[in-house]
C-alpha cells in the first residue's frame, strides 16, 4: 500500500503534495466561495518533531470523530448529521494514514476535529531523518464503519 517513509490517503490532486493527477481522474472541484489560504482538502507539514495533517471536514462535530492507531496505520471516521428541514443526508467522511514506523512514532499520533478541521499530529523518532513523502491511491470501494468494526 505505502512504500518506507510515506503516508497514503486522499486523492493526488487534491492534497497539497500531489505534484500530478492520475489518469482517468475526474476534475476536482475547488470551493468558489473560499476567498484566501490552501484550496486543498488536506495539507500535510512537517515541524522538527512532527508530521502534522489537517483535513477538511466540515459539519462534523468533534463528538462525531473516531480515530485509532493499528499497527503503522491511522484511521480516522467523522459524519456530518442529516438535515433533514434542507433534505440533506449528511456526508460522510473517513480515511487511513500508513506511516514507516522506522521515522515516526505512530503510537504517539493525537488526533482533534475542532470546527470542521481534522488535525491529526505524529511524533517523529528522535535521530532519525528520513525524507516524507506522500502516496495517494484512489480506491474504487466503499468501506464504513460497519466494514472496520
Amino acid at each position: 500500500m505505502s512504500k518506507a517513509g510515506s503516508i497514503s490517503s486522499g486523492n493526488k490532486s487534491q492534497g497539497s503534495s500531489g505534484s500530478g493527477v492520475p489518469r482517468n481522474s475526474p476534475p476536482i472541484p475547488r470551493n468558489r466561495f473560499q476567498k484566501s489560504g490552501n484550496q486543498a482538502v488536506y495539507e500535510v507539514k512537517e515541524t522538527e518533531d512532527t508530521v502534522i495533517y489537517r483535513v477538511d471536514l466540515p459539519g462534523c462535530p468533534a463528538s462525531d470523530l473516531q480515530y485509532w492507531v493499528d499497527g503503522n496505520n491511522v484511521h480516522f471516521f467523522a459524519d456530518e448529521p442529516a438535515m433533514s428541514e434542507y433534505d440533506h443526508d449528511g456526508r460522510k467522511y473517513g480515511g487511513t494514514m500508513v506511516f514507516n514506523p522506522v521515522a515516526y512514532d505512530v503510537t504517539g499520533a493525537k488526533a482533534k476535529l475542532r470546527d470542521g478541521v481534522l488535525w491529526i499530529t505524529v511524533p517523529k523518532v528522535p535521530g532519525v531523518n528520513i525524507k516524507l513523502t506522500v502516496v495517494e491511491k484512489m480506491l474504487n470501494c466503499k468501506i464504513t464503519r460497519d466494514d472496520v468494526v
